[in-house]
């Protein structure tokens, strides 16, 4: 007779005997688990089979099951102050939830296709998406910042501040109201900037109808419903990477890394092209250090902002 699996104790007891550091399994998903987070005892999961789970870590126990992503479940991020969960879906959708209540607090809706990646430094959160753009959002659940808006000093990655004159990319790439703003800013007394000003401003009033429409079609309560602060548009396929520091973003995705300003929503400029993928990228105050891949060949390139 074929073998049978052993019940689950004995598969938790071998576990344990194997590893002196198993506590115990948590059980409960009915597909994948994809993206796993945690901040204490509170363990959070994010599966395939649309779901977030919230568990307790001491006990194993299973507190909330977090219901309304409509497909795969695929990243999460905490924030532990606000004891809430940010989970990306390949619904489109990102979802704000209270860990302690279970409840839904905010739908960010703007992705038009999976949302892969989150992060969320300095109140401000970055998602990318398989769609070919990173979106910028204002953290949800705090008070608007009234100098969000401001132009600030642009930081290296070494930390020292830089003068800079990023340029705007295209109409598709940034379309709010804020980003209009900046690049206002930069196109006085030049004639090409203003023009693309102008396309961009009738970019915005269809991207405002395209939410109203979506806003009032959706079965969501409105008052749920939050949009991005800046969509960037540059890469030509899914987002592979990035990291985000609250004034910078690095991101990886066909045969480019790219920087970008996070307060002003603009595209700096390409830190390495001519690529075959992007695996992975991390930085700190002075160096950046990307894995890629350059016909078929895997290097690890490392960048000095400080040099």
């Amino acid at each position: 007779p074929p073998l049978q699996p052993p019940p689950a104790d004995d598969a938790r007891a071998q576990a344990a005997r194997l590893n002196p550091f198993f506590e115990r399994a948590l059980a409960g998903h009915g597909d994948s688990v994809r993206a796993v987070a945690g901040h204490g005892n509170v363990v959070v999961s994010g599966s395939y089979d649309g779901t977030v789970r919230v568990w307790d870590a001491a006990s194993g126990e299973c507190v909330h099951q977090l219901e309304g992503h409509t497909s795969k479940v695929y990243t999460i991020v905490l924030d532990p102050d606000h004891q809430a969960i940010f989970s990306g879906s390949m619904d489109g959708m990102i979802r704000v939830w209270n860990w302690a209540t279970g409840a839904c607090l905010r739908i960010l809706r703007g992705h038009l296709t999976l949302v892969g990646l989150l992060a969320l430094r300095h109140g401000t959160l970055v998602s990318a998406g398989a769609d070919t753009t990173l979106r910028v959002w204002d953290h949800p659940l705090r008070p608007a910042d009234p100098h969000a808006t401001q132009q600030r000093a642009f930081s290296n990655i070494a930390g020292d501040t830089v003068a800079h004159a990023p340029q705007p990319v295209g109409a598709a790439n940034v379309i709010t109201n804020h980003a209009l703003a900046a690049i206002a800013h930069h196109a006085a007394g030049n004639l090409q900037q203003l023009q693309l000003l102008q396309q961009l401003q009738l970019q915005q009033r269809a991207n405002d109808q395209l939410q109203q429409q979506l806003v009032g079609s959706a079965q969501e309560p409105a008052d749920l419903m939050r949009t991005e602060r800046f969509m960037l548009r540059q890469h030509t396929n899914a987002i592979t990477c990035f990291q985000h520091d609250g004034t910078k973003i690095v991101s990886g995705a066909d045969s480019t890394l790219k920087l970008w300003d996070v307060r002003s929503g603009l595209f700096v400029r390409d830190l390495l092209s001519n690529l075959t993928s992007v695996w992975q990228v991390r930085f700190d105050q002075r160096r950046c250090v990307a894995a890629v891949n350059r016909n078929d060949v895997t290097y690890f390139e490392v960048m000095d902002f400080g040099a």
